[in-house]
């Protein structure tokens, strides 16, 4: 009896052992690194035949430099086109131009010309990237104003190799250092999209073309930088229609609302001085705003609180002898900042686009409410009275506390 036991464990053991050395053998669907060709940027726009038009930007590691300090020539990227009726058969059609299989993973950014609104709404490409595994839901959405996806997508910057990587830390760089852009991914622009009350926003990206005509397609090699890019500003959308634009200060009018400035500089009439122009260094911002339905009438409060440094001034100013200037200069900066929020509401207002999220908030805390007013909320979003209140506090001058005057 004792021996059929063993016998039963010992073949039970075997039988396991067997079955994991089956499964950990190897991956049915493994993707071999030196079989595929990684997509850093993805620009989507409507060719002249009326196909979507996509080109992707490919990172070329071995133009990269080796371990050894090996640095080669060649531009660390290359660029391909290629077209399709739909976005998944123009990404398909990438296949034809390159050797590599075309890989979605390590991409960063999703742009899209002005043109493709022109045809139709983002869903069908959104669609896309939400159905297939490979694409990043992180991944960032920008619109080009005034140019095409594929002039961008070629643009280089000087002293980056990878252009994508250089758009990564202009865009890090506006969002920490000015919040003049929304740093929007196409999991919070569907997120927005889908949700009620609220209207989805992307980043905006322009073009800066050295030379008219340029094509970087097949170089190699070459000591010119073409054209470089920038970003700033915010593309609106109703629905996943483009309406319009908010310029760099609306973008940031929405970001002290939103509470999504860190850092930033705010430039005001310096007190005391006529003609003249003083700047304080905001450290840190919070923003809020609330909503009040009184059955049609509708009216919104934001508040606005921020914490700062007098960066500097244009007339020689002495705190010492005049200290009720200070007051003065944070009275500056709290109109500088409410100038700002109501020129973005405004310019919200006349698009008919709630980026802000007033509906949101009253779907959210009042769904009766909301229930009344949604049918008609592009009616009665243009027409809210909107309140601002902001609070600056500047607590330092630097290091000096009179400024430095000639004899």
């Amino acid at each position: 009896m004792k021996t059929c036991r063993v016998l039963l464990k010992i073949t039970v053991y075997l039988t396991a052992i067997t079955l994991l050395m089956t499964v950990a053998s190897g991956c049915w669907s493994r993707k071999e690194i030196e079989d595929l060709a990684f997509v850093v940027a993805v620009g989507v726009d409507m060719s002249p035949s009326g196909n979507i038009q996509i080109t992707a930007q490919f990172a070329k590691p071995e133009a990269m430099g080796s371990a050894e300090g090996q640095k080669s020539d060649e531009k660390p990227f290359w660029v391909a086109t290629s077209e399709g009726n739909t976005m998944f058969e123009a990404l398909r059609n990438l296949s034809y131009l390159s050797p590599k299989r075309p890989y979605l993973p390590h991409n960063n950014f999703y742009l899209f010309g002005e043109e493709v609104f022109r045809e139709s709404g983002l869903k069908p490409f959104l669609d896309l990237i939400n159905r297939n595994p490979e694409p990043r839901l992180t991944a960032h959405i920008g619109v080009v104003k005034g140019a095409t996806a594929k002039d961008l997508i070629q643009a280089e910057f000087e002293g980056m190799p990878m252009s994508s990587r250089a758009l990564q830390g202009i865009m890090n760089h506006l969002t920490n250092a000015w919040g003049t852009i929304p740093e929007t991914t196409i999991r919070e622009f569907m997120d927005r999209m889908e949700s009620e009350g609220i209207e989805p926003i992307a980043m905006g990206a322009k073009l800066i073309p050295f030379e008219s005509d340029f094509e970087i397609e097949g170089e190699v090699s070459r000591e010119q930088v073409k054209a470089t890019a920038t970003l700033g500003g915010t593309a609106v959308f109703k629905g996943d229609y483009l309406v319009g634009w908010l310029d760099s200060f609306e973008t940031r009018g929405l970001n002290w609302i939103l509470g999504k400035v860190n850092d930033t500089v705010v430039e005001f009439p310096q007190p005391a001085a006529e003609g003249k122009i003083a700047s304080a260094e905001i450290l840190r911002s919070s923003g809020k705003f609330k909503v009040e339905v009184e059955d049609d009438r509708v009216r919104a409060r934001i508040e606005v609180n921020t914490v700062g440094n007098l960066g500097g001034v244009q007339e020689p100013v002495d705190f010492i002898e005049e200290p009720e200037l200070w007051t003065q200069f944070e009275r500056g900066v709290e109109t500088a900042i409410e100038d700002e929020i109501a020129r973005t509401i405004a310019t919200l207002q006349r698009l008919g686009a709630d980026a802000v999220g007033f509906g949101q908030y009253i779907f959210r805390r009042k769904p009766k409410e909301w229930a009344k007013l949604r049918d008609r909320w592009d009616e009665i979003f243009p027409t809210i009275e909107v309140s601002i209140n902001v609070t600056t506090h500047l607590r330092g001058t630097g290091v000096i506390l009179k400024s430095t005057e000639s004899r």
